[in-house]
């Protein structure tokens, strides 16, 4: 008897297609396919027919599509064979390779975030290729796009300052390219995340100054550029005045965006800025500060117009500094769990790079109030 030959799907003679060109490396990640019309040719289909299975294959996550564009081969399907400017030695390993991009590893947050990812990816054998943004979006646009020339097999990016939207970031997500977000989250961009709990550390904080008898209480926040993670600090404030029917009053609130990057200390001008708010609001009994530079320009402000901290002046600061529990008046800090961060960043996107289809998650980590001699109790 006589069996009819099974007719292969077009879809999955469109996928052999592309993959066989993958493998002869005649296509690379990011590589424009043929347009609709000259595969409807060489498939002897129609155009529709063509649309509907790269449609497929898009679901699938081996090509992508740009509006007004065309179809383009997406990074995650071919694999990087060897490393560039080095002949690829047989039966030698190939390497694993994750970029972590952060504006500066100088800052001990970042340093420690990283400490932590780079423990739980090498248990898994990869390896951590680390670039700086140096703050800036071309130059982290820039190196997102070298991380698919390399055949990075995933990216953990602390992104710049000021960045709400990323077009480089949104297509890899839309690629189902293995990507997690540190720290901050961009609104436009649906992307995996792992940060602090930012407004819930802000909310405790604030809690804490109320239950000592402060209604009085500033907010300040003086920085580079506006970021997610300070948006929800100021959330969280504004949160726990609301709880404690305090109103909020904006005149108490310092949310400057000044030229520059702030480190890790105060620049004469912050403290400039901040001691003109505090003469402002002489009323004033306690401020949070929402950076470790906000928070030092408030103490070295306060010191300068004899205001006493605690006595006068409680002050709680989101985030810590190396040594400061030797500081003149050691800070009450909002702590955050920085390696932690890094160990669950990498453990998502371990996650993520066996599964690129997996939905989206966001982590929020706690954060911890740790008490120290910049607050006291109000004394009416």
């Amino acid at each position: 008897m006589k069996h009819e030959a099974k007719r292969i799907p077009l879809y999955s003679q469109i996928r052999s297609y592309i993959l066989e060109q993958i493998q002869r490396d005649q296509w690379r990640a990011n590589d424009q396919l043929p347009t609709e019309a000259v595969l409807a040719d060489q498939f002897e289909v129609s155009r529709f027919t063509i649309k509907k299975a790269l449609s497929e294959l898009v679901e699938e996550g081996l090509v992508y599509r740009v509006q007004g564009k065309g179809t383009f081969i997406a990074p995650a399907v071919t694999e990087q064979r060897d490393v560039p400017g080095e002949e690829e030695q047989p039966g030698a390993p190939l390497l694993k390779l994750v970029m972590f991009i952060a504006p500066s590893v100088s800052g001990s947050l970042t340093a420690r975030i990283m400490a932590g990812a780079e423990e739980q990816l090498s248990e898994r054998g990869y390896q951590i290729v680390y670039r700086s943004s140096l703050n800036n979006r071309e130059r982290e646009r820039g190196i997102l796009q070298e991380c698919v020339r390399m055949g990075i097999k995933g990216i953990l990016i602390f992104p710049v300052d000021g960045e709400s939207y990323s077009e480089e970031l949104l297509r890899l997500s839309l690629n189902k390219f293995p990507v997690v977000v540190i720290d901050r989250y961009l609104r436009g961009v649906e992307t995996n995340c792992v940060c602090s709990d930012h407004a819930g550390g802000a909310y405790e904080a604030v809690t804490y100054l109320i239950e000592q008898g402060h209604s009085e209480i500033a907010y300040v926040s003086v920085h580079g550029k506006t970021t997610t993670s300070l948006e929800d600090r100021l959330n969280g404030y504004e949160r726990a005045l609301m709880k404690h029917q305090i109103p909020i009053d904006y005149q108490r609130c310092l949310y400057e965006l000044m030229a520059g990057r702030e480190q890790d200390g105060a620049t004469p001008e912050t403290k400039t800025v901040v001691r003109s708010f505090l003469e402002r609001n002489r009323s004033v009994t306690a401020v949070f500060a929402a950076t470790v530079a906000s928070g030092l320009a408030v103490l070295g402000a306060a010191e300068e117009l004899g205001i006493r901290v605690p006595e006068q002046l409680s002050v709680i600061i989101f985030d810590d500094y190396e040594f400061s529990a030797f500081s003149r008046v050691p800070p009450t800090c909002v702590v955050q769990q920085e390696h932690e961060i890094g160990t669950e960043a990498a453990k998502l996107l371990l996650s993520v790079m066996s599964n690129p289809l997996q939905e989206r998650k966001k982590v929020l980590l706690p954060t911890r109030l740790v008490l120290r001699q910049s607050t006291a109790r109000r004394e009416d």
